[in-house]
């Protein structure tokens, strides 16, 4: 078994000419560490958040994210608060949960797989550079040849921008490339751009990885 059962699996003819993935939910376990801490500073500030809250900000972009959690703290008995303010808060919350980051089941195989056979490869997350760098610093290796990060002054997923950024970086073309998603938001900024793209929720990066 190898990357040609993989491609096979995926519908592929040829390897791709670069892979793109997207971080929280994907390769690494901090969405419910998101959740759980926005959670905390809307409710540290009389505010109220639900499970729609929750699921709206996989994979928003800081601006979106900022703006849910000022909404959700007016929607409780706290007053409004500037959105920024808030989510600096709640980035510094994060900042354990990145340092900690571990790599979920299957990515490190795969990853390491795309990078033996060549293949370049680009995170493209809406984190915040100074929280992607803690988490690929407890990465085995280095995997990515670029990053696109939350920090770039471009629109957000689900704008395409992320992903085509990410690919003229590794000097591809988008519409050769294949992503690896999880969110809403992601998966529609992903298909935007032309790549050839995985919904990790209906094909499972482990399952690809027993397939190497």
């Amino acid at each position: 078994m190898s990357l040609a059962d993989v491609y096979a699996a995926l519908g592929l003819s040829e390897p791709p000419a670069a892979v793109l993935w997207d971080m929280d939910g994907t390769i690494v376990d901090t969405e419910a560490d998101w959740v759980n801490n926005s959670r905390k500073v809307v409710e540290a500030h009389g505010g109220y958040w639900d499970d729609a809250d929750g699921n709206y900000i996989f994979g928003a972009c800081t601006a979106d994210h900022a703006q849910r959690l000022a909404d959700a703290v007016a929607r409780g008995t706290g007053p409004r608060l500037a959105p920024m303010r808030l989510f600096d808060l709640l980035h510094q919350e994060m900042r354990t949960a990145y340092q900690d980051a571990e790599l979920l089941p299957g990515a490190a195989e795969m990853l390491t797989a795309f990078l033996e056979a060549g293949i370049p490869q680009a995170l493209v997350t809406a984190t915040e550079m100074d929280l992607v760098i803690p988490a690929l610093q407890n990465f085995p290796q280095e995997y990515f040849a670029a990053v696109v990060s939350g920090s770039e002054k471009i629109p957000g997923k689900p704008s395409p921008e992320p992903y085509l950024l990410g690919a003229q970086r590794l000097q591809a073309d988008i519409r050769d490339c294949l992503v690896f998603e999880d969110s809403a938001a992601g998966l529609a900024a992903a298909r935007a751009s032309g790549a050839v793209t995985i919904d990790v929720n209906e094909i499972k990066v482990a399952d690809l990885a027993k397939l190497l």
